[in-house]
């Protein structure tokens, strides 16, 4: 039709080309459907003798065809937007169509404008469905890099949107960011491979009609040589026990970079005798046929190098050799088994290690020796002769021979024994021993001439320690005196073998103590030794942890009723039971040492106490039990001092003592009775800040570490144990220290200026009165009889026991006058004092004998002045009877 249309057109006559309006249409519309109706565009279409399109100039917009019968526009092909308009580069899409209508003589074109118009048929979408970037490692210039990424299309042209997420859907902060304007992706840091080798990220894009799409970003770290290779042990001990196969050890060295940037290469940097390695695996192999003993050959230096580019890294591991096999130990004793040592006598060792070196076939002397055994200190090594001895120190050492009640124990005891060359310390052989020792007290008392005491630091002074024993011949009878040699000057011993402590006791300044006695013989007028015993008294803290050691880990426990529930006490051997003091009340899980309350009326009560035993089925000696306290109640009341302390003077025996005073506190929260046990205590005292002072935690004893210092303030802090809170006093104190010698020292000047006075006074009086009974006498000689002669006269001896006896206050008889020119003094201990005193001259009266007489030195230190006072008014009265009875004639002179 269309090519009849334009072979018909050159003849007619005329033409017309008219313009139609605009029609729109949508896109992908069904072939066949209706544009619009002709006859509602064209006028008079149904008078017209023919009509149809005129054929467009490209086959491509051939897309219409006219419906005669319907007299409408269809669809003739497919109309895709983006396949017709987009080549355009148009924003709109018009296709104009041409419709030639033919009458008489005339033919009428007219073009209808249709306008494709787009719709959302096309979704968006990447041309990939992952992208891989990679970025090196360490990247010095990483600021400056970006890496381009896909983009999405939409062929409906719609705006399309990018978002950047990590996997797990977070925002990439501080890693990566995506630059919009250039569409590319940029680092925020420099990335290390090492700490993360691989990064995934999700680009998402959208509009604002479909659903979003998206790709995986895949970031790989690119390895760089920066790691150097690490020994994962380094040192590495290298234990050698076998000299019979070659021992083999494998060298764990790890390199975090990869390919051959991690692929490593092993030398040895000494070589040893003995040693090679493999360079590939790092194998070590050690053969003992070519082993040479060196001197200071403890240590092996490997090379590990990787095969990185384009700097090879490299590191040194270090192998610490053990070589296991060089010595032969044995433990030589005096008993067939071994295993079980009776111990009778403690001087004497417990055995013996003999060390032989498997070189040279001999003993070795140059070997050092470390020895542990399962009861930390009880053992000594003499490390010249290898030979064991118990050590007289150790605590549970002295809990069992302290103990007579128990004659017979054993303890099982586990040794480690080290042995070490002297030259090289990587030469070591090692042995473990099991031990019973059994202990003969009486025995052990007897031949090892040793009795061991345990007393308590806080004991009082003078206080009597019986150290009777009837199985030691020394001790077993009370006839035997003893004097004892004591360098501390701290004991004495009394005549019933009581041991009396004569200074306070404190374990910081000395916890041991050697004393011996000695008997000293009656009969005989020199000191004799016939028997002889040495007592070794340790001085123990009652709160200390060596004395429930080692079952318990403290000396006593204070408990809420909170906590009471995750208390354990810690696990015991199988011969060794816990036991509760009040079991109806507490009971004591013997699997995990948990304690549970029974009665629940303990929960009325603000505080409660019981002990718990450790039993020793073993070594009954090593039993020991230890308080606790549980708190029940609320802590309401501070520790208060049971006297007032602000300011004290303090008298001290000696300069010398460093003991001060003992500080008793009580805390108000407990009853009275609980006040002063000794377990568990109820105050914990402390000093602030205090140098020069120290002061028990427990039992409140001050001792001064100053011996020069005469006055101390300080802070005394007093804390309680109770709960949830441990209530908190402090005490501002000031002590002023005063020692009795020093106070007798001061007391002496002013008792000799008192005595000096008196004296003189009493011997002005006394020679006053003896003029006067001279003249007296005198004058009754004159008036008496001639006839009698002095010569025939003997002098009239005084009864000088009547004197003692009757007016002397001392013991000791009164000194005999050799003649006018003897004085008699007070005895001063204070040579200047005593000077001043012999300037004073008593002269005594003429005596009737010339026998010499020693002053002896007890009567010199108490004749006192009333003495002689006495004695010469009886004498005076004694003489003058004398004389009465004599013909009333004087025989001799009073002065």
């Amino acid at each position: 039709m269309i090519f009849l249309f334009f072979f018909i057109l050159p003849f007619v006559s005329s033409q017309t080309i008219k313009q139609l309006n605009e029609i729109s249409i949508n896109e992908e519309l069904p072939i066949g459907s209706i544009i619009t109706f002709l006859t509602d565009k064209i006028p008079n279409l149904d008078q017209s003798l023919e009509y149809d399109l005129v054929t467009p100039v490209s086959s491509e917009l051939d897309l219409f065809s006219i419906d005669h019968t319907r007299q409408s526009l269809i669809i003739k092909k497919r109309i895709d937007y983006e396949q017709i308009c987009t080549k355009t580069n148009s924003t709109h899409c018009i296709i104009p169509i041409s419709i030639a209508v033919s009458n008489h003589d005339t033919i009428y074109v007219y073009i209808l404008p249709i306008r494709i118009k787009n719709i959302n048929d096309n979704p968006i979408k990447f041309s990939v469905n992952r992208t891989v970037i990679e970025i090196e490692e360490n990247d010095k210039n990483w600021y400056k890099k970006s890496y381009l990424l896909p983009q999405a299309t939409d062929a409906d042209g719609d705006l399309i949107t990018y978002s950047l997420y990590l996997q797990n859907w977070n925002k990439p902060t501080g890693l990566f960011e995506l630059d919009q304007t250039n569409f590319s992706l940029k680092p925020l840091k420099s990335f290390d491979r090492e700490q993360q080798n691989l990064y995934l990220l999700r680009l998402i894009a959208q509009n604002k009609h479909d659903k979003d799409v998206s790709i995986d970003i895949i970031i790989i770290i690119k390895d760089v040589n920066d790691n150097s290779p690490i020994c994962e042990h380094n040192p590495t001990i290298f234990i050698i026990n076998n000299t019979n196969s070659i021992s083999i050890l494998s060298l764990n060295v790890t390199d975090l970079d990869e390919g051959d940037n991690g692929k490593l290469e092993y030398s040895i940097i000494n070589p040893l005798s003995g040693f090679t390695i493999d360079r590939l695996t790092g194998e070590i192999k050690f053969d003992y046929k070519n082993w040479l003993r060196e001197n200071n050959q403890t240590k092996l230096f490997i090379n590990v190098t990787d095969d990185g580019k384009p700097y090879r890294l490299s590191t040194e591991c270090i192998i610490e050799l053990k070589f296991l096999f060089a010595f032969d130990i044995h433990f030589e004793t005096n008993y067939t088994d071994d295993s079980l040592i009776n111990i009778e006598n403690i001087h004497l060792p417990i055995g013996k290690f003999l060390i032989i070196d498997k070189q040279t076939k001999m003993n070795c002397f140059d070997c050092l020796i470390d020895l542990n055994s399962s009861l930390d200190d009880i053992f000594y090594l003499n490390d010249k002769t290898f030979e064991l001895y118990l050590n007289y120190n150790s605590m549970l050492l002295i809990r069992i021979l302290s103990n007579y009640m128990i004659k017979q124990e054993n303890l099982l005891i586990n040794i480690n024994l080290n042995v070490f060359d002297k030259n090289n310390p990587s030469i070591i052989s090692t042995k473990n021993y099991s031990l019973i020792l059994s202990f003969n007290k009486m025995k052990l008392l007897i031949n090892s001439n040793i009795l061991f005491i345990k007393i308590d630091q806080n004991i009082f002074l003078n206080e009597q320690i019986s150290i009777f024993n009837r199985y030691h011949y020394c001790l077993n009878n009370h006839s035997k005196q003893f004097i004892i040699n004591d360098p501390t000057n701290t004991f004495e011993i009394d005549n019933k073998y009581n041991l009396i402590v004569k200074k306070y006791l404190n374990i910081k300044q000395q916890q041991n103590y050697e004393i011996i006695l000695k008997e000293i013989e009656n009969n005989q007028t020199e000191e004799i030794n016939s028997c002889s015993i040495q007592l070794r008294i340790h001085v123990y803290d009652l709160y200390s942890v060596a004395n429930v050691y080692p079952y318990f880990t403290q000396s006593f426990y204070i408990l809420s009723s909170t906590n009471i529930s995750q208390f354990s006490l810690p696990s015991l051997p199988s011969y060794v039971k816990y036991i509760s003091s009040k079991s109806n009340e507490i009971s004591i899980d013997e699997i995990n040492g948990s304690i549970a309350i029974q009665s629940p009326s303990l929960f009325s009560s603000y505080s409660y106490d019981f002990y718990i035993q450790a039993i020793n089925s073993q070594t009954p000696s090593l039993s020991c039990s230890i308080p606790i306290r549980i708190f029940f109640g609320i802590n309401r009341q501070s520790p208060r001092l049971v006297q007032n302390l602000t300011k004290q003077s303090i008298e001290i025996p000696s300069l010398t003592s460093d003991f001060i005073y003992q500080i008793q506190a009580y805390d108000p929260d407990l009853s009275l009775d609980n006040q002063y046990k000794l377990f568990p205590p109820s105050i914990q005292y402390e000093v602030d800040s205090s140098e020069n002072l120290d002061i028990e935690r427990y039992t409140g004893r001050i001792f001064r570490k100053n011996s020069n210092q005469f006055i101390y303030n300080f802070t005394l802090i007093l804390m309680d144990f109770g709960q949830p809170d441990r209530l908190i006093t402090r005490v501002q104190i000031t002590f002023h220290i005063k020692s009795n010698e020093l106070l007798n020292r001061q007391e002496i000047p002013m008792f000799i200026s008192t005595t000096f006075i008196l004296i003189s006074s009493a011997i002005l009086v006394m020679i006053v009165l003896l003029i006067i009974i001279i003249l007296l006498l005198n004058c009754c000689h004159r008036q008496s009889s001639t006839n009698k002669s002095l010569a025939n006269i003997s002098p009239t001896t005084p009864d000088s026991r009547l004197i003692d006896n009757e007016y002397i206050t001392t013991t000791t008889s009164l000194p005999r006058v050799v003649n006018r020119e003897q004085r008699i003094y007070p005895t001063i201990t204070n040579d200047n004092e005593r000077k001043l005193l012999e300037q004073i001259h008593l002269p005594p009266p003429p005596l009737y004998s010339a026998e010499k007489v020693f002053i002896k030195q007890d009567y010199q230190q108490n004749l006192s002045m009333n003495d002689i006072n006495k004695y010469l008014e009886r004498f005076e009265k004694i003489y003058n009877n004398s004389s009465e009875s004599n013909g009333q004639e004087p025989i001799g002179l009073v002065v």
